[in-house]
């Protein structure tokens, strides 16, 4: 259905169920916590979160979904990005509404769209591109 996602390489042990929401919630609480915070700031104190999980559900009724959480391989992530450092995947099946919501936060290095480290190292200046890298 999407051809940018080839799943075809895929193995099961990569997925793994999770019990309830708590693990999307810890997620959000560990890799977000930045953009939680600009987030609340900039929407009258409203929560990330709260605000994610009300889209999710309004699309796919949370509370009759299997959550799955997917840790691939590097070598076989369908979805890795040029200059990724982490990311996070999860799968949200309700099999009455037959209906899959997948939800992936990346984050990639501010260096990496515009092939900076590569010109800057080629010039001989390694220990000043590195100085302010903000991972």
């Amino acid at each position: 259905m999407y051809p940018d996602y080839d799943f075809s390489a895929v193995r099961a042990h990569l997925f793994f169920k999770e019990e309830d929401m708590e693990s999307f919630k810890q997620m959000v609480d560990n890799y977000l916590s930045e953009a939680s915070r600009l987030w609340a700031a900039r929407n009258e104190g409203s929560s990330l979160l709260d605000s994610m999980t009300k889209a999710i559900d309004e699309v796919i009724k949370i509370r009759e979904c299997d959550i799955y959480s997917y840790n691939p391989d590097s070598d076989g992530d369908p979805f890795l990005e040029k200059g990724a450092i982490w990311s996070v995947n999860f799968f949200f099946y309700n099999r009455k509404l037959k209906r899959v919501v997948s939800f992936r936060c990346c984050c990639t290095s501010k260096f990496a769209g515009d092939d900076f480290l590569a010109g800057a190292l080629s010039d001989g200046e390694e220990e000043d591109a590195l100085i302010d890298m903000d991972i």
